[in-house]
């Protein structure tokens, strides 16, 4: 017999330890998951509960979209 492998019939059911009070619905499938959770453990989609995180871009972008129809417009 090789003592070199994994006895998965003596591991024993342990407690996950999930705080149930600190849960939020997936923006996805809307199941519950942990709020610090980066994917869903349901869906397996992407998560972010910070509001997207990139309304930066989208402004920047704006801002200089305006100054360059400006810039042509004046000259």
């Amino acid at each position: 017999m090789n003592n070199n492998y994994f006895d998965y019939q003596s591991i024993s059911q342990e407690d996950e330890g999930l705080d149930y009070a600190n849960l939020k619905p997936c923006p996805h499938c809307k199941k519950p998951i942990p709020a610090n959770a980066t994917l869903c453990l349901y869906c397996g989609e992407s998560v972010s509960f910070d509001g997207g995180g990139r309304a930066w871009i989208v402004w920047v972008a704006v801002f200089v979209l305006l100054t360059f129809i400006t810039l042509i417009l004046i000259y």
